[in-house]
């Protein structure tokens, strides 16, 4: 069945019993009206992209219901039907305002052309609008650095972006996943289709599946137009599930349908959709132990990690550090920022140990650049962000007791500095508002 309803309005039986056969027998939903009056109750009701009506009918006119429709949605195609041969009866339907017009008797010929017409319209104006909603960005991207880490992460994307395989990111938070998922559709032969981002944690969880499958106008309280989902966005092209580890587990079982089969419904819907979608998911969380804990599904998990790349943290990485500043000073057009110390600010950008990764370093970056003003870069503009000591080699036997103990002690300095304003202190670290509120509560704060 097609996605696309024509309503049929006729106070002649045969005539609309004719165009209901003609038409459904193609795939199309239709509805048929044997007045005007009926056919602005059923269009109150629900969407019809396409309108048939005859001009001549008891009561309201074909030309007075346009006008009505054309109130209730200005998008909708009206074709009047005029019993006229002649050519004065196409003039009259075109003058009132109709797309299009329909000669009686009917030709079947004449039906099927005007409907496929106008059917291939009502697509294009649907990709569009599909696009409008979502503001994407198609622009090739470029993974910063050349450590032995990032080599691996860059063969991996060449080696899986031209072959159709779910892909699952794994890494810390900040240290660039959603830019992995982007170079794996750039490199596809999806490159040139949407890219569709959605941050399953960032949701609640009540709206979550509105955003990925869509729904129809009066679904629930609220739902005032028809909205797209990410799924039926991202058609011929990729979406990224961001921080899939927190997608609430009753979701699950209609995401892992969606994804085996490419057909889902819109909420409020009972037609199916079909879409050719290629997913990529990322998360910093384990989700085997998720699995474990009954907050993951494992055949979820199976389908999403056909393929895995695990991005470094940046402390595994220091190597890249050079690289990435010199990219965020040039995004920034600060590009002789650290021309006079900046072996000094490197090799301190180098010692730190980059609990927030990427973003936490950009972030970093952005506050010595306010400080600095339209100066260089000198050591004391890092001086709140990187204070803490390193670890010292001589510790190497116990390195993750004492990156814990750098790092709790360094949120707490910065949580406390912030006035212990948690959005501001996520922000100060480079990390998400959840990981600060779950390390907070780990630390009985």
């Amino acid at each position: 069945m097609k996605d696309f309803s024509i309503l049929v309005v006729d106070d002649d039986e045969n005539i609309r019993h004719s165009l209901d056969l003609m038409l459904s027998s193609e795939g199309f939903k239709v509805t048929t009206c044997a007045s005007a009056q009926t056919a602005l109750e059923v269009l109150e009701g629900a969407p019809y992209p396409l309108v048939i009506s005859d001009i001549m009918m008891p009561g309201m006119s074909g030309v007075e219901l346009l006008k009505k429709v054309k109130s209730i949605n200005v998008e909708t195609v009206v074709v009047l039907m005029t019993g006229y041969s002649s050519i004065k009866g196409a003039i009259e339907a075109i003058q009132a305002g109709a797309q299009d017009y329909l000669i009686k008797p009917i030709n079947p010929e004449d039906v099927m052309l005007m409907v496929a017409r106008n059917y291939q319209q009502f697509k294009k104006n649907q990709r569009a609008e599909m696009m409008r909603q979502e503001i994407t960005r198609n622009k090739t991207v470029s993974i910063i650095g050349n450590s032995p880490g990032i080599k691996q992460v860059k063969n991996e994307i060449a080696q899986v972006a031209p072959v159709n395989l779910s892909v699952l990111i794994t890494g810390e938070s900040g240290t660039g996943k959603e830019l992995v998922a982007r170079a794996v559709h750039d490199l596809s032969a999806r490159k040139d289709e949407l890219f569709v981002a959605i941050n399953c944690a960032s949701i609640p969880s009540d709206l979550l599946e509105s955003e990925l499958f869509g729904h129809e106008k009066g679904a629930f309280s609220g739902a005032v137009s028809r909205k797209y989902g990410l799924f039926e966005i991202a058609d011929k092209g990729t979406i990224l599930l961001d921080e899939v580890g927190e997608m609430p587990i009753q979701l699950q079982p209609k995401i892992l349908r969606a994804i085996e089969t490419g057909i889902f419904r819109r909420l409020g819907s009972t037609q199916e959709i079909i879409s050719d979608f290629r997913i990529i998911s990322s998360t910093n969380r384990n989700l085997e132990d998720a699995i474990l804990e009954k907050q993951f599904r494992s055949d979820l998990y199976f389908r999403l990690n056909q393929f895995r790349i695990s991005v470094p943290p940046l402390r595994e990485r220091k190597s890249d550090i050079p690289a990435l500043v010199d990219f965020y000073a040039l995004k920034k057009k600060r590009p002789d920022s650290l021309s006079t110390e900046a072996p000094e600010c490197i090799e301190m950008l180098k010692q730190y140990h980059w609990p927030g990764n990427v973003r936490q370093l950009f972030n970093a970056l952005d506050r010595a650049f306010l400080y600095a003003g339209e100066s260089t870069l000198l050591l004391q503009h890092f001086a709140a962000e990187i204070s803490l000591p390193s670890v010292d080699k001589s510790d190497a036997d116990q390195p993750h007791k004492l990156l814990a103990d750098i790092e709790n002690e360094y949120i707490l300095k910065m949580y406390y500095d912030m006035g212990q304003n948690r959005t501001r202190t996520a922000n100060a670290l480079g990390i998400s508002l959840r990981s600060l509120f779950n390390k907070l509560k780990s630390l009985n704060i």
